[in-house]
């Protein structure tokens, strides 16, 4: 039991400095736009994207209709961040893209 008291405040200590770690993108993967520009609607498939750009946050509807979100680095600040969202149809086959530039800024928590 003792123990288990000498571990908790190196345990406290631990979690408080996950708190300090400096700013995180939003989920998603970040992708280089050049990469980004490699996906063509209607040509590009869910295993190729995959392949190109990796796994990301994606959402799937019961149509079969999938939407996959990555990020892009943004042109402004260091943290900023765009965004990328691909839709990809029923048959597997990407048949739109959009691009948002600078949606995310990841403001650093200075004390």
């Amino acid at each position: 039991m003792s123990t288990i008291f000498r571990c908790l405040p190196l345990c406290a200590a631990v979690l408080l400095g996950a708190c300090a770690v400096s700013p995180q993108a939003p989920p998603g993967t970040v992708v280089p736009d050049a990469k980004a520009s490699q996906v063509e609607p209607g040509v590009t498939t869910k295993a190729q994207l995959l392949a190109l750009l990796g796994p990301t946050t994606s959402i799937r509807f019961d149509s079969g209709v999938e939407v996959w979100r990555y990020l892009l680095p943004g042109a402004g600040a260091p943290a900023s961040y765009g965004e990328y969202v691909v839709v990809i149809d029923p048959r597997g086959v990407v048949s739109k893209t959009r691009r948002a530039a600078e949606v995310y800024q990841v403001a650093d928590k200075k004390t």
